[in-house]
Parts: structure tokens; C-alpha cells; sequence
């Protein structure tokens, strides 16, 4: 039984049809209640994506520039949770009701993936700096040979946690290997496995504003160059804390 994550970010492609405020409403009130009442899911956050100041004035691609959506959900059995009938009536054999389908669905796509965790790191001030207000979100995939693996398990254990652990506001870095990712585009699912960098990483932060310079430093770091220089896959973000479903509220609801 291993802890993890239900991971789904998503953006609305039609923006002519649906509007955020509609779609937000929908998500917090409806649908992120209608999950967590189901057994397993025991906690949620949703996110909303952010800029990072760029210099130049210009735009910084990112995946949460695309993606500007989040919501994670806090599962105490990963596995058991995504193969459980309740999961499955509310993915696959319950429908939504048709005007979910011309309000929602046709008009959003879903990233959906389930996430087992690797690792947790608390800060030293985790509780004293209090909830996360920001996230850095970090997909990598490093060469699949086991040098390459090691190497670059150890440098998030021994250098790049360590460093974002002595930032402001630093409260703790989650690490995930994906088990299950697809795609929900119009209510037509895809298998995204094969796309998705093989590794996440969930930073959360407390601080009035992400301490930028110092992220950027702790990727300025020889280690670092030389682990992100070789990644096959990555996708990097910026997420605000929208709203958050609290353990204390809807730990034991469905359970």
C-alpha cells in the first residue's frame, strides 16, 4: 500500500464557451467534492498557474502557462485508490450528465496522471512557516540507464532538495514516479505514457513570493547543469494555492 497522488491539470480550449469563473465554480464546488467524498481520497489542493518575472519583459514558456490548472489529491493507497469501483463509476461508468458534457467536458482538456511517491523532505520549519501558498511543479525524465538513474536520484536527495530546503518560506518537496497518465480531451482519452518525464516533483513554499533568485541559483550549479543538460523529458511550473480541501475537513469522508 503506497501513498501517492492523483495529479490532473487542464485548461479550458474553448474560452468563447466557457469562462473561468464557470469553470472554477464547477471545479470547487462540484466536482472536487463529488471525488473526495469516494474512498481513498482523503485531501485535495487546486492551483492555479503564475509567471515567473523574466528580465526582459518577455514570456517564459512553461507547462503551467499551458496547463494553468492543477488540483492534487492526497491518496494514502495510490493503487488502491485509481483500481477501486468508486473510482471507476466516477470515471468511467457514470457518465456525466449531458450539460456537464456541453458545458465542461467538450470545452477542457484534462492531463489526468497517478503518481506513487518516491520521496518526502519536511523542512525544518515546515509547520512554523505554515500552509503552502506556492508550488514549484517539476517533471523530469533522466537517460534510463542506472548511472544515469542514481546520479540523478542522489542530486535531488543530497544537493538540489537541500538547497530549496534553506530557501524562505521553504515547507517541503514531495518526489513521485508517474504510474498511469492519460490525456481527456473532449472526453476521448489518449494514452499520454509514453510523453510524460517519468519523475515529479512537488516543492511547496510558504513565502510571500517563490525567493526566485535563489531557485535560479540552485540549478546554476555544475550537478545541476550536468543532470538537466542530460534529461530526455521535462516539464517545468509555477503554481498559486486557489482553494484547499484540508485532510481535517474530508479525511474521513467516503472512508
Amino acid at each position: 500500500m503506497a501513498p501517492g497522488i492523483m495529479w490532473v491539470s487542464s485548461r479550458i480550449t474553448y474560452p468563447e464557451r466557457l469562462s473561468v469563473d464557470k469553470y472554477s465554480d464547477w471545479y470547487e464546488n462540484d466536482h472536487i467534492k463529488d471525488v473526495l467524498k469516494l474512498p481513498g481520497a482523503v485531501a485535495a489542493v487546486r492551483y492555479q498557474a503564475m509567471e515567473r518575472p523574466v528580465k526582459d519583459g518577455g514570456e517564459e514558456k512553461t507547462y503551467s502557462s499551458e496547463m494553468p490548472w492543477l488540483v492534487v489529491y492526497e491518496l494514502p493507497d495510490m493503487v488502491g485508490f485509481r483500481e477501486s469501483d468508486g473510482f471507476k463509476d466516477i470515471a468511467q461508468r457514470n457518465p456525466p450528465t449531458k450539460q456537464e458534457i456541453e458545458t465542461i467536458y467538450e470545452n477542457v482538456q484534462f492531463s489526468v496522471r497517478f503518481y506513487e511517491q518516491v520521496q518526502i523532505f519536511e523542512g525544518e520549519k515546515a509547520k512554523e512557516n505554515g500552509p503552502a501558498k506556492f508550488i514549484i511543479s517539476g517533471a523530469l525524465e533522466p537517460p534510463s540507464d542506472t548511472a544515469s538513474t542514481a546520479d540523478f536520484d542522489k542530486w535531488y536527495r543530497e544537493e538540489h532538495i537541500p538547497l530549496l530546503s534553506r530557501m524562505p518560506g521553504f515547507i517541503r518537496s514531495r518526489r513521485y514516479e508517474v504510474k498511469t497518465a492519460y490525456t481527456l480531451n473532449q472526453l476521448q482519452p489518449s494514452d499520454d505514457m509514453g510523453k510524460v518525464p517519468k519523475y515529479y516533483a512537488l516543492h511547496e513554499f510558504a513565502s510571500e513570493e517563490l525567493p526566485w533568485k535563489q531557485i535560479e541559483e540552485s540549478v546554476s550549479t555544475e550537478w545541476s547543469k550536468r543532470v538537466m543538460g542530460s534529461v530526455q523529458k521535462a516539464e517545468g511550473g509555477w503554481y498559486k494555492v486557489k482553494r484547499v480541501y484540508p485532510e481535517s475537513e474530508w479525511g474521513s469522508v467516503g472512508n
